[in-house]
């Protein structure tokens, strides 16, 4: 919409405005005398909107001096043609019983005086052309400036935007590139150890692995996947963190989906950060731990929530992939989502939530 503003106003103001304009004026009495000043009067007119419009106004705003000051000889140029305009020998309409210019009827009496009136109403007629013609100008001139500086601005808005865009982009796409390395190292670390200690279960583990880069490949360049995807990829993650995790941690996934916002999406590899540092700081081979994740679509909005033991106390968990997070939620739900990260009150427990209004 913003894009097609211009036309739509330009459109707006020679099939509407300026033809409103004209009918209040006696355009039909003034043809019956010279229809050539009324055909110069218009055509002049809509010449006026498109100098102002489209030269004047970005030549003015352009910051080169030299089409400064074109624009400011182009002014002048156009109130000169105003002027001459203004001086067009318009044929005074007749009146009563006078006939044209004024001339008496036969056997008229007080030819002195009917000529000094015949040329008061000439002189009359004249003025009211001229007012009409530099009110229309300065309108028209007034209202084509207007126009382009409001074009200015919306074209000044429409970069600024697609500057945002594209630096969020960017972004985006490098915290991606974060995220791929980070969730890489960790992977081959497990896919190491179950190397040496249980190769079964490393097959098994490593076709995981590749379902995981293969979504993350896939996906990569998605600024959304469905909701069941995004579950998926949680699922075969959890999967293959099982392989590693001794008997003493507990795991708990769930997923559900209400309806209420069908086709749901969501953007991808968001909450793998937060599903890695519930294992990563829930699990332990030596004490009893437990891991619980809740994916689930409610009532419009997305709702996520883990929570781990905290095996290590001196680990909080908030580094630079939770900060990666919040920034791309900031980038991708700015105003539509809340994410609240912290242990509990007896810290026995880390918990992360996070609500995206989907609606």
């Amino acid at each position: 919409m913003k894009r097609h503003l211009p036309l739509i106003i330009d459109a707006a103001f020679c099939l509407v405005l300026l033809p409103t304009m004209l009918l209040l004026l006696p355009l039909e009495r003034w043809q019956q005398h010279d229809a050539t000043f009324v055909a110069l009067l218009v055509a002049w007119l809509y010449a006026a909107y498109f100098l102002f419009r489209h030269a004047v106004v970005p030549m003015l705003l352009s910051g080169d001096r030299t089409r400064q000051v074109v624009a400011a000889g182009l002014v002048v140029v156009a109130v000169g043609l105003t002027w001459w305009l203004t001086q067009y020998d318009l044929t005074p309409p007749p009146h009563g019983p006078h006939g044209p210019r004024g001339h008496m009827p036969p056997g008229a009496q007080g030819a002195d005086e009917m000529s000094r009136h015949a040329s008061r109403r000439a002189a009359g007629f004249y003025n009211r052309v001229r007012q009409a013609v530099w009110f229309l100008f300065v309108t028209v001139a007034a209202f084509g400036t207007a126009v382009g500086l409001l074009v200015k601005v919306n074209k000044l808005l429409l970069k600024r935007q697609e500057l945002e865009l594209a630096r969020d982009k960017a972004e985006l796409a490098l915290y991606k590139a974060q995220i791929n390395p980070h969730f890489l190292f960790n992977t081959l670390n497990t896919l190491y150890g179950l190397m040496l200690t249980d190769q079964p279960k490393a097959e098994d583990a490593f076709l995981h692995f590749t379902s995981l880069m293969k979504y993350q490949y896939e996906n990569a360049q998605d600024d959304t996947v469905p909701f069941d995807v995004e579950v998926d990829y949680i699922d075969r993650f959890i999967k293959l963190e099982r392989f590693r995790l001794s008997d003493l941690t507990t795991i708990d996934f769930n997923h559900n989906d209400d309806g209420s916002v069908p086709g749901a999406t969501i953007a991808p590899m968001l909450l793998i950060t937060f599903v890695e540092n519930a294992f990563k700081y829930g699990a332990s081979s030596h004490t009893p731990s437990h891991i619980a994740i809740n994916l689930a679509i409610a009532d419009g909005k997305f709702k996520f929530h883990s929570a781990n033991t905290i095996v290590n106390p001196d680990a909080t968990g908030a580094g630079i992939g939770i900060a990666n997070c919040r920034r791309r939620l900031e980038l991708l739900y700015s105003g539509h989502h809340k994410l609240e990260c912290g242990p509990d009150a007896d810290k026995k427990e880390y918990h992360v939530t996070l609500i995206i209004d989907l609606l």
